[in-house]
């Protein structure tokens, strides 16, 4: 039976796709020595357009607009820029959204085009460029630890892991977020609150890693600039003592972290890349099926979070508690030896 992978490896050879998501300009070819903020491609990224409701944020009709406006088409204006005006300089006022020129004047409205930005994709882990796939981007291969997380903020970075708690059960709070954690990712245990969120922005964090995100802090971290990813998922749960103690035997190394979820058509998990400096690593195999004897993490169910040995896997369904029958394995979590698990509820762990 083949098995999801978790991969929380402490040597392995990682193949990372670092992708433009448009059509765009390699800057390396396949054999490029790469380093985390070498910019590897570019691309133009198309105008945006923008309809500012011009009467709306006046209060005024729409054919009472034209004499207030302090712009006309093809003026180019500046993010904050006044464009319409009433009542003098305490009255009321429509200013421009972004950055760009007025392209449509109307019916109480402006259009306005952004101007095109120059979107720059870097490198992210160091390593070497084994594949470059057009004018999309590129596969670096690197040496090192990978893991992999269930949920991220979609933001990327790379800087010097440091252990914010002692143990996976831990949260990291405010009181751990000093003038030493400034450029740092910090490694806490089970979840975060916006206390600290707050306080690792006024330090110049560089990331978080935890073991889950509680629903309520999800919001406030779509805002923040550094990545935070979460072992585990949304929740309260602690992260695995296997990827704690991992990320624990790496504090003060170098590490990537990406914290971009795919979408339906580009599947792709948020990780963490702490790169080695050494070629002694074993490539991850995944159509190996799962065996008794490798380690694995429950994803769903009573026992979500924790991580054990499959200890025997059945020829036909294992029973649970719920009476349901399902092709699964027993699985050893911690004292006890027994536990059924249904295949989809477990990730292995290499």
């Amino acid at each position: 039976m083949f098995v999801p992978y978790s991969i929380a490896n402490p040597l392995t050879t990682i193949r990372i796709p670092r992708l433009l998501g448009r059509s765009g300009e390699l800057l390396v070819r396949a054999g490029d020595s790469v380093e985390p903020s070498q910019v590897i491609a570019q691309a133009v990224e198309p105008p945006d357009f923008r309809i500012v409701e011009v009467a709306r944020d006046l209060d005024l009709a729409a054919k009472s607009v034209a004499s207030r406006l302090k712009v006309k088409r093809g003026d180019s204006v500046a993010e904050g820029d006044i464009l319409a005006a009433r009542g003098g300089l305490s009255g009321r006022v429509s200013r421009a959204p972004l950055s760009g020129t007025i392209v449509g004047v109307g019916r109480g409205r402006l259009l306005l085009e952004a101007e095109p930005r120059l979107v720059r994709l870097n490198a992210l882990i160091p390593g070497y460029v084994i594949e470059a796939r057009m004018d999309e981007g590129v596969v670096i291969e690197a040496v090192g630890a990978h893991i992999q997380a269930l949920w991220g903020n979609g933001q990327e970075a790379y800087g010097i892991l440091r252990m914010a708690v002692r143990e996976p059960r831990h949260p990291i709070r405010s009181g751990h977020i000093n003038a030493s954690a400034q450029g740092a990712i910090l490694v806490g245990g089970s979840t975060l609150d916006e206390d600290s969120i707050r306080l690792a922005e006024e330090m110049q964090v560089r990331g978080i890693i935890v073991g889950s995100v509680p629903p309520p802090v999800m919001t406030a971290l779509k805002d923040v600039n550094f990545p935070v990813v979460a072992t585990e998922g949304v929740g309260s749960t602690p992260m695995s003592q296997a990827i704690f103690d991992l990320l624990r035997s790496l504090d003060g190394r170098e590490a990537a972290v990406s914290g971009v979820v795919g979408g339906r058509w580009t599947p792709q998990r948020p990780y963490i890349v702490i790169p080695m400096p050494t070629q002694a690593a074993r490539p991850v195999n995944p159509d190996q099926p799962l065996a008794v004897g490798q380690r694995v993490r429950v994803l769903r169910g009573e026992h979500r979070g924790e991580s054990g040995v499959v200890s025997r896997i059945p020829n036909g369904l294992v029973q649970l508690e719920t009476g349901a029958r399902l092709p699964g394995a027993l699985v050893a979590l911690g004292d006890v030896d027994q536990v059924p698990v249904p295949f989809v509820n477990l990730e292995r762990l290499l």
